[in-house]
């Protein structure tokens, strides 16, 4: 393996892979062996960043043609909650995978975000208006006592802002393999 090289362990239930990039092709080894992805066979690649215990993950999927999945994520699974941020390498590697895969695969989908999560936080973010507005008629009525809806409101209030931020950041949408969304590399 030559070139930039990335290494990541994704999860508990994964094993360390060590990513490299090939004239051809991704390659990975970890201990149980290795694996190839030839650019020309990428379908598409995704882009995404979540909430995670250390903070925000970037994440970046390749879809092969024959319904493959390859994930590289920029934090790296040291132990039970222990994780590494591994932005320093995952950022470049991914600018560059980005740009072979186009040069190899001009018909693949360069995908930024998520439709599906951005529905989960927006229906995040309806739960959350709606129990306030509960809260707000709560004062006016005869229900629960106020010290159970405080600590619920405080959640609430707490989670709003992670919310809105993720609504903002909208659905998926098509990105230019050239210039990858900086916000989604860890890098903007």
């Amino acid at each position: 393996m030559t070139g930039l090289t990335h290494s990541v362990r994704n999860s508990l239930a994964d094993r360390e892979r060590t990513f490299a990039l090939g004239e051809d092709a991704l390659h990975w080894r970890d201990d149980k062996g290795e694996g190839t992805m030839p650019y020309a066979d990428v379908r598409d690649m995704r882009l995404i960043s979540y909430a995670s215990p250390n903070g925000t993950c970037f994440q970046c999927t390749l879809g092969g043609k024959s319904g493959d999945k390859v994930k590289l994520r920029s934090q790296h699974y040291a132990s039970l909650n222990n994780f590494e941020d591994r932005r320093q390498s995952y950022a470049p590697f991914v600018r560059e995978l980005a740009s072979r895969v186009a040069a190899r695969s001009p018909e693949a989908a360069f995908i930024a975000g998520s439709t599906g999560l951005w529905i989960v936080w927006l229906i995040v973010g309806v739960l959350c208006a709606g129990f306030v507005l509960l809260l707000i008629l709560s004062l006016f009525e005869d229900l629960p006592p106020i010290g159970a809806w405080v600590i619920a409101a405080a959640v609430v209030l707490a989670s709003l802002p992670l919310a809105w931020r993720e609504m903002k950041a909208g659905a998926a949408r098509r990105f230019d393999p050239a210039a990858p969304p900086p916000e989604l590399l860890g890098t903007g």
